[in-house]
């Protein structure tokens, strides 16, 4: 007989559910963000933040009940960046390379919730934005705050750029896929492509940091919308636009194939286990 609790089974299911239910949300903003920067590089027009993504996808056919799949979804997926997080479910274990993997986490998290939030509000007619005016404290003294918040940051980026395209050159991404052997060698490729797209993004963002220090404060950060913008700004810019599209959906595809073939470690979050241990004494 199993020694393992049904609870136990139970919220493991439910965390790895929640968290494929996520990346397809995920897959789905990346797409559409792809297409639209692919599409700007030739007929002109915007490229679009996240939060544009999602109105986008609400104004397609069916668009409705796409709203309500990413208003579950995204906290699904949320919630799964903090498990990875607190509980390191990916097993970077707790060196300073874990760690920074491990806020990085957290801090997409954060990122999620907020867009969640907002894909409530357009469920719900709540409007989420905010007035013209700002913080008078961060007005007042942004101008002072722009160099030491934009240079940290900016390393950051860097370092977080640098990361997605280590992954994209070494594999290390493979561990959290289990691809089927027929299709493999091309679904590799596109989830290659996809990381060194979204490491060009965080690059860009990383030059905004360091060469706008005095625009860009903590209630006004640059983001991928920016991103793309000063992508398409420099030499060949059309070219390097559209093709960082191209790359940004094949991270949307990048995301349904983990939504898909994803290794999900969903850790035990029973803490009888831990309780019986403080109280033998073990």
């Amino acid at each position: 007989m199993s020694t393992t609790p049904i609870g136990i089974s139970d919220h493991r299911d439910a965390i790895e559910k929640g968290a494929r239910l996520g990346y397809l949300a995920r897959a789905a903003v990346f797409i559409t963000i792809g297409y639209f920067a692919f599409r700007t590089a030739f007929a002109g027009g915007t490229t679009l933040s996240e939060e544009e993504a999602i109105s986008r996808i609400v104004g397609s056919p069916f668009g409705g009940v796409m709203l309500v799949l990413l208003v579950v979804a995204l906290p699904c997926f949320a919630l799964w960046r903090f498990v990875q997080a607190v509980f390191d479910a990916d097993g970077y274990g707790t060196g300073a390379k874990g760690i920074f993997v491990r806020i990085g986490r957290f801090v997409s998290g954060l990122a999620y919730v907020f867009l969640a939030l907002y894909a409530a509000s357009l469920l719900f007619g709540v409007s989420v934005g905010g007035g013209q005016g700002g913080s008078d404290v961060l007005n007042r003294w942004g101008a002072i705050l722009g160099p030491w918040f934009t240079l940290p940051a900016g390393l950051v980026m860097l370092g977080v750029a640098g990361s997605q395209l280590k992954k994209a050159w070494d594999g290390s991404f493979l561990r959290f896929l289990s691809l089927p052997p027929a299709h493999a060698r091309w679904m590799i490729a596109i989830c290659r492509f996809g990381l060194a797209a979204r490491g060009m993004v965080f690059a860009a963002i990383a030059v905004l940091f360091f060469t706008g220090a005095s625009r860009w404060t903590p209630d006004h950060t640059p983001g991928l919308e920016d991103a793309l913008s000063e992508i398409g700004s420099w030499p060949y810019g059309w070219l390097l636009l559209s093709a960082t599209g191209l790359g940004l959906v094949a991270f949307g595809a990048y995301a349904l194939l983990l939504s898909l073939y994803g290794r999900i470690r969903s850790p035990d979050l029973d803490p009888s286990e831990v309780i019986r241990k403080a109280r033998s004494g073990a």
